[in-house]
């Protein structure tokens, strides 16, 4: 039988010889009834808040969704920002990144958690018909994603190029918006990028294909280079101050 959500965090609760209070606590809530009523279902827990837990438990979240993998996403204000995020990690920059800037109104995506396919095993349906895993998180991703004020994509680089789940994204946007041309325009104003790398110097980017998403604005992508910053692979970013100040200005 499928577990809720509340089952789940009540399980994590209970295995870690947590009370109602103190996992509240943990959590930032004011009472041990928020809990409750979450464990319950009555209540939704924020995703950040489920981050939250999942972080200090270090439990994955593909670990802990299982089977429920639905995509709920809601705008909660006109002036809402929605973080995306194609790192393959939990709790890396683009975490911490995201989660520097972001307020209680805003809301936070790891694209490796959703629930989606590649372009691959067809007969290119999108050409003539329409593309068969059009009802994935991905399409559910966008249409919701165009009722934010902004949508930040977060983009770790490999060897120059933006990581292989941003190249998912990008190419099954193509069948998105070949059939809803009118909402491409609105949906790239509202873009900008983060890029987070080594060295541009040492592996320069393949930003053509970055820029192909924002129609070639270069005002619309932010470059960190860790090794500029003296950073290593496993250092924050948000821990150095001159890198802080360029993410600041950028998403101001």
């Amino acid at each position: 039988m499928k577990k809720t959500i509340g089952e789940k965090i009540k399980e994590i609760r209970m295995q870690n010889n947590l009370t109602m209070d103190e996992l509240a606590e943990e959590l930032g809530y004011s009472s041990r009834s928020t809990i409750n009523k979450i464990e319950k279902g009555i209540n939704d827990i924020s995703y950040e808040k489920l981050l939250l837990l999942l972080k200090k438990y270090e439990i994955s979240m593909s670990e802990f969704i299982e089977d429920n993998d639905e995509l709920v996403l809601e705008c909660p204000s006109k002036d809402s920002k929605i973080f995306i995020s194609f790192s393959a990690r939990d709790f890396g920059n683009c975490y911490d990144v995201a989660h520097h800037k972001m307020n209680e109104r805003d809301r936070y995506i790891a694209f490796k958690d959703l629930s989606y396919h590649s372009c691959s095993k067809c007969n290119y349906e999108c050409f003539t018909k329409i593309c068969k895993y059009r009802k994935d998180d991905i399409y559910q991703l966008i249409d919701a994603s165009l009722k934010f004020k902004s949508i930040v994509l977060l983009v770790p680089m490999y060897c120059s190029n933006p990581s292989s789940l941003y190249f998912v994204f990008n190419e099954r946007m193509q069948d998105y918006f070949s059939k809803n041309s009118d909402k491409w325009d609105a949906f790239v104003s509202k873009i900008k990028i983060i890029a987070i790398f080594g060295s541009e110097k040492e592996t320069p980017l393949f930003i053509p294909t970055l820029l192909q998403l924002v129609n070639g604005d270069y005002s619309k992508i932010l470059k960190i280079e860790r090794h500029v910053f003296n950073l290593k692979m496993e250092d924050r970013v948000i821990d150095n101050s001159s890198a802080l100040k360029k993410i600041d200005l950028f998403l101001k």
